[in-house]
């Protein structure tokens, strides 16, 4: 009888930058995007539990100044549903027109919401519907830049388009959090892992791939 082998799914190698945990061996966040892991997007960072009062500073790095489409996905799982608010993931944000974009869960709904920025247009959003908290899932936003559209994927399935809010990122003097925004407000509770950043449009097939591939390290 011919034993049976489990194929291993890689994800999608074009990062510019990947933070991550639990897929990785070590117990830091760092930049594993480029080789070497050297840590240059914010050094190497301790992962903290995220209970509304911790969180991770990435700093301003200059190559997630996005001048086109983009692309952000990341493993996440929240605990608490605050009861006012909304949970900034992440965020590089400082209200009003100081905001380059914003990924969220928003409060008693379990809902997921990404905002965008642009510089024509103001702010775009999408939001997914209802799940469950405790829940691990993989959430992918991609903006098809000036003409495309704002595109929010959960567990690799595509949940939201709003048509035409794709654009260009109005690059801010802000610094880049995960777990809350710049002025401290609407923290998030709960669980995140292996956050890619990647400077085009990711294809659908392409996120479903990455969920598959990361599903093993978030059962």
């Amino acid at each position: 009888m011919r034993k049976k082998h489990t194929k291993n799914i890689s994800p999608t190698g074009d990062a510019l930058a990947r933070y991550e945990n639990l897929s990785h061996s070590g117990s830091t966040w760092f930049d594993i995007m480029p080789t070497p892991a050297d840590g240059s997007d914010g050094g190497t960072l301790a992962w903290p539990t995220f209970d509304g009062g911790a969180w991770v500073t990435i700093g301003q790095p200059a190559k997630l100044d996005f001048a086109g489409a983009f692309s952000v996905s990341f493993w996440v799982k929240q605990s608490t549903d605050l009861p006012s608010g909304w949970e900034r993931v992440i965020a590089r944000d400082a209200g009003g027109s100081n905001r380059c974009y914003v990924a969220n869960e928003v409060d008693s709904s379990g809902q997921f919401a990404a905002f965008l920025w642009r510089t024509v247009g103001g702010l775009s959003s999408a939001t997914t519907a209802a799940f469950a908290l405790g829940q691990w899932r993989f959430v992918s936003y991609v903006n098809e830049g000036t003409g495309g559209d704002l595109v929010v994927f959960v567990d690799g399935i595509e949940a939201q388009r709003a048509v035409g809010g794709g654009g260009v990122m109005t690059v801010k003097a802000v610094d880049l959090y995960f777990g809350k925004d710049a002025a401290g407000s609407s923290t998030f509770q709960g669980n995140l892992d292996t956050v890619r950043f990647y400077n085009r449009a990711l294809q659908g097939a392409e996120i479903l791939r990455d969920y598959y591939a990361g599903k093993p390290a978030h059962p």
